[in-house]
């Protein structure tokens, strides 16, 4: 399999994006795959969650 661009914030936690934790509804699955995986630079949530966590955004990508 090669390299994927996968969000940081996916599947950390509630504090951060909740998609992909725990329960998963039919609409997180749709987030998944329309953002999640290579687009995530064009999720609303994204944008405002690396304003938020800027310096955080390292400690994430090595989870």
């Amino acid at each position: 399999m090669g390299n994927q661009d996968i969000c940081p914030f996916y599947g950390k936690n509630d504090d951060y994006c909740d998609v992909g934790c725990e329960y998963i509804s039919p609409h997180d699955v749709n987030m998944i795959i329309r953002y999640c995986t290579g687009r995530h630079i064009q999720c609303s949530k994204y944008l405002e969650l690396v304003d938020r966590f800027h310096g955080e955004l390292p400690e994430l990508v090595k989870c």
